[in-house]
């Protein structure tokens, strides 16, 4: 994502009660989580220290704060609430400006959490 682009985001989320942080120490959640950003609840996101997300990582993370403030994540869906946002950054993907590359990662990323879910579902 656009370094300016990115700021001008991050300044709006935060002129509305959000924070994002980061760090190397929370570097280090997100190597555990293998993720290059994450929503930690309807206000806090952490991206990676001294790197500029993806679009995609960023648009997605904002999906997860809107889906903690209406409720919807509640810890046992979570692969669900991951499968709805990665939709919706394909169903947005020219408002997002998300380029083409992610937007088949993001393709990519859902089939597996289909087949995750369906694996769990069976057990």
């Amino acid at each position: 994502m656009d370094k300016e682009k990115f700021l001008k985001i991050k300044k709006r989320f935060e002129m509305n009660g959000g924070i994002i942080d980061s760090s190397v120490e929370l570097d280090r959640l997100l190597d555990l989580l293998g993720a290059e950003a994450t929503a930690i609840d309807k206000n806090t996101i952490i991206i990676r220290y001294n790197k500029i997300p993806s679009a995609s990582a960023v648009f997605e993370e904002f999906i997860h704060t809107a889906q903690y403030r209406n409720g919807k994540i509640t810890g046992n869906n979570r692969i669900d609430m991951e499968i709805e946002a990665k939709r919706k950054l394909i169903k947005y993907q020219k408002q997002y400006e998300i380029p083409d590359n992610e937007n088949e990662a993001t393709k990519i990323h859902i089939k597996q959490l289909l087949k995750m879910r369906k694996e769990i579902q069976n057990v």
